[in-house]
């Protein structure tokens, strides 16, 4: 009950101060509260067991977050869904979950969607849709809340002590998802680690554009709450619209991924947009190159704050501090509350400045992926130390970078091991150059390839060649890569990062 606790504060300190912006309407603490406790309380009219879950298809709206907040309020388990998969991954999570309970807004309430739906006995629809498509079973939002009753003493739920508060699927982007099993308490010790180097307070609205349902814009939400803050909720990531509602709510903080900071800059660059009310930015869920970094602070007259997680821990890990700023290449000092080491492929611990794999220990450390105790096993050691997959050092202060990226995207060419995030950074410091990801592509006789795909930006122009001698004066001869091809857009996740999978898969 630890979040309910902290919005019922906020609710009898500042009753009025508003909780969450949608547009032109607001949701003050103490409504906020009402419609948490009134929701938690209709919950109790469902035929729910001790495996019951609830799962949540929503947009960025406070739907979701009254949603949430009364799942963890009643102890019914709540799985956010990622709004874009195909309904056949959707189906997978609904199954592989067990959710029996259904939250949907109306604008995922499509033909295609309908037998999706129907693998739920109960269904809460939010928003003006047909109910047919949906099936039996359904309620409207306004008819569930109005079975609760936020002043009678509410009963928690009774589980299975083996399920955690919350799963969060990872993205899939490689296999099938796989559920993160995190609770409550494990969000509220991530919140502690990361208002220490960042201080939020009442005063600060802050544009959550990052979907609710991943674990970056899970966090921001959580810790702004808990900080008494205003939620500004954009229900799309467009830049155009975030940067009209940083001049209309006069937005404080804006967090958001690397990619959507590049075309967010380019269009206040372009426009007539009124970012002065803002503190600082936070970037985040890839890496920041530092000519992008350079370019935002320079272009929005603000600092940026990077950090660095994984959903599996709650998510943050390391992040920079409000009192040193931005730090070029690094994410920052580790969380206080986070143990860190880097290894090498033995597991042996490095000197410090050596490249490594990173591992983590913290009681944020989730407790294992879903129904997949072998995966577990391999990810976390019995010591309780998580592998992140991630290749960085730490420095002589203990700033942790992020020095190569992901273990599996290393590229090894002719027995070198060419780090794709170094040529991505070389090549983000060329000014007609949008966009940027290096991957490995077999080859017979060196074993991989490095070929980079680019989008350059709009009414610019680079060749091949006049970028690979950009790759020779920053890098090693070896890093220069093969071949280039010219894109007029990278596919991604829900949140902004690159898919190189799938642009492997190009060839």
């Amino acid at each position: 009950m630890a979040f309910f606790q902290y919005l019922l504060a906020h609710a009898k300190t500042n009753p009025s101060h508003p909780a969450i912006i949608e547009e032109d309407t607001s949701l003050s603490y103490s409504d906020l509260v009402s419609q948490v406790e009134r929701f938690a309380s209709a919950l109790s009219k469902l035929n729910l067991n001790g495996n019951s879950k609830i799962g949540l298809l929503c947009l960025n709206q406070k739907e979701y977050l009254i949603a949430f907040f009364a799942a963890l309020l009643k102890g019914v388990p709540v799985i956010p869904f990622n709004f874009l998969l195909k309904p056949e991954d959707l189906a997978y999570i609904a199954q592989d979950a067990g959710i029996d309970t259904l939250v949907i807004d109306s604008a995922f309430v499509k033909p295609e969607v309908s037998p999706f739906c129907k693998l739920f006995p109960h269904k809460i629809l939010i928003g003006p849709a047909d109910l047919d498509p949906v099936g039996e079973g359904t309620l409207r939002w306004d008819e569930f809340m109005v079975m609760g009753n936020p002043s009678e003493k509410l009963k928690p739920h009774v589980r299975a002590e083996t399920i955690s508060d919350v799963i969060l699927y990872t993205s899939g982007t490689t296999a099938k998802p796989k559920g993160v099993m995190l609770d409550e308490k494990q969000f509220d010790a991530n919140c502690s680690g990361i208002l220490e180097p960042l201080h939020f307070t009442p005063a600060d609205k802050v544009i959550v554009a990052l979907p609710l349902f991943h674990s970056f814009g899970n966090i921001m939400a959580l810790v702004l709450l808990r900080s008494g803050a205003s939620l500004i909720l954009l229900k799309q990531f467009q830049p155009k619209t975030i940067l009209t509602r940083i001049a209309q709510h006069k937005a404080t903080v804006l967090p958001l991924v690397p990619t959507i900071y590049s075309f967010l800059v380019d269009l206040y660059a372009r426009g007539d947009y009124d970012v002065s009310s803002l503190r600082y930015c936070i970037s985040g869920g890839a890496s920041l190159p530092e000519a992008l970094l350079k370019k935002v602070e320079d272009g929005l007259g603000v600092t940026v704050i990077e950090g660095y997680g994984l959903t599996e821990t709650s998510p943050v890990i390391a992040v920079n501090t409000m009192k040193d700023g931005s730090v070029p290449g690094s994410v920052g000092p580790v969380l206080p509350n986070v143990e860190l080491e880097i290894v090498d492929e033995s597991g042996r611990l490095v000197t410090q400045g050596e490249v490594g794999e990173i591992r983590v220990r913290a009681q944020t450390v989730m407790r294992g992926y879903w129904n997949k105790p072998s995966v577990t096993a391999k990810t976390v050691s019995a010591d309780g130390w998580l592998r992140t997959g991630d290749l960085g050092h730490l420095d002589e202060t203990g700033r942790l970078f992020i020095s190569a990226g992901r273990i599996k995207d290393l590229i090894i060419r002719a027995g070198e091991n060419v780090s794709p995030l170094a040529i991505e950074n070389a090549l983000m410091s060329h000014p007609a150059i949008m966009e940027v990801a290096a991957v490995g592509i077999a080859d017979d006789r060196v074993g991989e390839k490095v070929k980079v795909f680019t989008v350059l930006r709009q009414g610019e122009h680079a060749t091949e060649q006049e970028l690979k001698e950009l790759c020779r004066k920053k890098l090693p001869a070896f890093m220069t890569p093969d071949t280039f091809q010219f894109m007029e857009s990278l596919p991604k996740t829900a949140t902004g990062k690159i898919l190189k999978a799938e642009l492997r898969a190009i060839g």
